[in-house]
């Protein structure tokens, strides 16, 4: 079995998991997390210390997943259409102001 092979036998997509996120079979930890640290150059006695149910054969399957199968990226446009947002009044607060009126109701 090669090392990609491997790797992909290591991790689970389940839905009922983290919503679907990859984490390493029989834990809840996500592969890209272990392959971000790793990749940095966290120690992996480090990394096994933070996470005790990962091994460390899983730390470096996790850095050879990650690489194959990259997380995805986070939309770089909002979901809300600002064009047809509109302010109905702006108003600035100030702890002064509410502090003042919190003196009042309280004597």
């Amino acid at each position: 079995m090669d090392r990609l092979e491997e790797a992909r036998a290591i991790v689970v997509e389940d839905p009922e998991i983290l919503s679907g996120t990859p984490v390493i079979k029989g834990t809840r930890v996500p592969v890209h997390d272990i392959a971000a640290l790793f990749d940095a150059g966290t120690p992996v006695d480090e990394i096994l210390k933070c996470y005790p149910s990962v091994k460390q054969r899983h730390v470096e399957l996790a850095s050879v997943y990650a690489q194959t199968f990259p997380a995805p990226k986070r939309p770089k446009e909002s979901f809300v259409d600002l064009k047809h947002v509109k302010v109905l009044k702006r108003a600035r607060l100030s702890l002064r102001s509410s502090s003042d009126s919190l003196d009042k109701t309280i004597s």
